[in-house]
């Protein structure tokens, strides 16, 4: 009884550390548990040795313990999944009311997304180019080029928002 214990513990282990086949695990490792036990009585009767029981045991337990937190994960994320889909009109209502909200303020300060966008493209064009000439030196000058190099491109971005809404506002 302690061989085949110890023998279905091993495979319910095994079966256990698999991802989204773990909880399988519950049915060899509770015949594993039944064995063991039945092993261990049959050991202090005098009919064997109780190490190859008690090692069944505490590897069937192991193996229940890891189906038991697969099946609270997947259970978990199960009742997230549930919210999320049971919430999906809110969530569409929001990116709605949202995309609304942005577009209006985006015309009351009259600024054009593509000069933008164009402005922010080519900022980070140029971070990028001096991020490269200072890439796998770490020293204080680098830090401080990689700094004034961002303080451009932010200050380049911002200048092209401004520009932008000087034209638009002296129309």
């Amino acid at each position: 009884m302690g061989i085949i214990g110890i023998v279905l513990g091993i495979i319910s282990l095994i079966v256990a550390f698999i991802p989204c086949v773990g909880v399988v695990a519950f049915l060899p490792a509770g015949l594993a548990l039944i064995f063991s036990i039945i092993s261990i009585i049959q050991a202090s009767q005098g009919y064997g040795s109780k190490g190859l029981g008690i090692g069944a045991l505490i590897i069937s337990l192991v193996a229940i313990l890891i189906a038991i937190l697969w099946l609270v994960i997947f259970s978990s994320a199960s009742a997230i999944a549930d919210k999320v889909i049971h919430n999906s009109d809110k969530i569409e209502k929001f990116g709605k009311e949202f995309e609304k909200s942005f577009n209006e303020e985006m015309e009351k300060s009259n600024i054009d997304m593509n000069s933008v966008s164009d402005s922010l493209e080519s900022a980070l064009r140029n971070l990028e180019d001096e991020m490269e000439k200072v890439e796998g030196t770490i020293d204080e000058e680098t830090a401080h080029d990689a700094a004034s190099a961002a303080a451009k491109a932010i200050i380049k971005a911002t200048e092209g928002i401004k520009a932008k809404k000087d034209t638009t506002s002296h129309k």
